[in-house]
């Protein structure tokens, strides 16, 4: 902590690193973008940090699902298995959003990101999500998913395996609109201006 000056006033603390260029000056409009050093996240780094984040997640998820179904049928097998199903499902969407957004705000990174040095940012001026942000992008994100997956879950059969292709059908889309997106800015990264970032240097 930085002491006082002489005269009594508090000398001015130094200012944060900047992951960000300054905004450009007066002038036609221009994307400052990232920093020398900081360069938009190609698909490759941020599938793989997805997939570190969903072993963690599965994970987690996997040890309180037997539990929660244990739970469930006490309460006989049918019924039990049906509230069991519902326990689990209702803790895994609460269990990705409690992770995601709370990493995005907090962190500025999920946990597999963090690993390969991503950040997921404010695409106007590298600042932190809020947490309206990181809500949005999370229900863009995750959100059909968990839809569809509770779908099949409960409809079963063939109507159940349409669901299971309409959500294969949405990631190939996130995917795809990521990898043609000069700043690798994905459907969900438009919906909620944030930008994925990796250090180069």
């Amino acid at each position: 902590m930085t002491g006082p000056e002489p005269g009594g006033s508090p000398a001015p603390e130094s200012p944060q690193p900047s992951a960000w260029q300054p905004a450009p000056p007066p002038g036609p409009p221009k994307d400052p973008g990232p920093a020398p050093g900081v360069a938009y996240s190609d698909l490759r780094f941020r599938v793989l940090a997805y997939i570190i984040d969903a072993v963690i997640v599965g994970v987690l998820n996997l040890v309180v699902s037997v539990l929660l179904l244990d739970v469930g049928l006490a309460f006989g097998d049918t019924l039990g298995w049906i509230i069991g199903l519902v326990f689990v499902t209702a803790f895994n969407v609460a269990f990705s959003a409690l992770y995601f957004i709370y990493s995005w705000t907090k962190l500025r990174a999920s946990p597999g990101q963090k690993i390969l040095g991503l950040e997921t940012l404010n695409a106007a001026d590298g600042a932190t999500l809020t947490q309206p942000q990181a809500i949005r992008r999370w229900l863009i994100l995750f959100g059909p998913f968990a839809l569809l997956s509770a779908l099949q879950v409960v409809v079963g059969g063939t109507l159940g395996n349409l669901f299971s292709l309409a959500s294969l059908g949405y990631g190939i889309y996130l995917l795809w609109t990521t990898y043609k997106d000069p700043k690798r800015q994905g459907f969900h990264d438009h919906f909620a201006a944030t930008v994925v970032t990796r250090r180069s240097a």
